[in-house]
């Protein structure tokens, strides 16, 4: 679908049609950052806005303060990443962004 085309090109600024582990969690980082208007470098519920359930957020919450820092929310991002890469080959392409798994993913990046 021409639709998730454009979305890998939006994290692909080497432009090879795929996105790395490094890509997204720089698009990641970037929205961690636009996440967090108090700068305080962590997300709490209401800053993640339903992005991650209460469930998803506990378990990503290894020091149950109730908030992400950022290598908390990279690390979700990472196992997003992992997930939505069946083939384990260490990319996404334009197909696999768009599975569920996929979609999960983007929705931590854009």
């Amino acid at each position: 679908a021409p639709a998730f085309a454009a979305d890998v090109s939006a994290f692909d600024p080497d432009k090879d049609g795929t996105i790395d582990l490094a890509e997204a969690q720089a698009a990641a980082s970037k929205k961690f950052d636009m996440l967090d208007p108090d700068k305080d470098g962590t997300l709490d519920a209401k800053e993640l806005n339903g992005l991650l359930t209460p469930a998803e957020l506990k378990a990503a919450d290894p020091d149950s303060d109730g908030t992400l820092d950022k290598k908390e929310y990279l690390a979700v991002v990472a196992a997003r990443f992992k997930a939505a890469d069946p083939d384990a080959e260490g990319t996404i392409d334009a197909k696999e962004l768009s599975s569920p798994a996929g979609v999960s993913l983007a929705t931590l990046m854009k």
